[in-house]
């Protein structure tokens, strides 16, 4: 009978050194190369939902003076919720909807709702008439006329581009069509 001698070559199974140095050298670039569009693609998406917020808010302060037929009231709120921020350009903290307008601190009865604060975009008024609030009349009208606010992204750089929504003093608020200047 004859021996039958098997040999059995094991070849070690998995990448060599250069081979996972090559590697992470491709995912750093690709990592480099994705991250500036990473951050655009978030400061858009907080601007976006920076002027949803507002248009949701302006939308319920109207209605909710045309349905119940009374002064209605959009404005920053301080940080205790029972009163308007006065003299306030800012509008990128959080907001209450009310009935009424603004006279000392708002009782809570009369509020329909407060919208938060959006992460990474901040509003301000352009258009300074002096008020810090937008109210609308029983007739969906706003009082003391149109209003524009810049939507900005929260950090600051030189290249940076936002939205304007225009509140028209028939109460109707629209997006503007072109990015604006944020640079700062």
């Amino acid at each position: 009978m004859h021996d039958i001698q098997v040999s059995y070559h094991y070849r070690w199974q998995g990448f060599t050194l250069i081979e996972m140095l090559i590697a992470l050298a491709l995912m750093g670039i690709l990592a480099a190369w994705g991250l500036p569009n990473f951050q655009a693609l978030k400061e858009r998406s907080a601007i976006t939902s920076e002027v949803n917020r507002i248009q949701t808010a302006l939308t319920l302060a109207r209605n909710t003076a045309i349905t119940r037929d009374i002064d209605t009231t959009v404005c920053p709120v301080n940080n205790s919720r029972n009163a308007c921020l006065a003299g306030a350009d800012s509008w990128g903290g959080e907001w209450v909807v009310f009935v009424g307008r603004p006279s000392g601190s708002i009782p809570s009865e009369d509020i329909v709702r407060f919208f938060p604060a959006i992460a990474g975009a901040t509003s301000t008024s352009k258009t300074h008439v002096n008020a810090s609030y937008l109210s609308y009349n029983s007739q969906g009208r706003v009082i003391y006329g149109a209003r524009t606010l810049d939507i900005c992204p929260t950090q600051k750089r030189a290249d940076q581009q936002g939205k304007e929504v225009f509140i028209h003093p028939f109460g109707r608020a629209r997006v503007g069509e072109d990015p604006i200047n944020c640079s700062y």
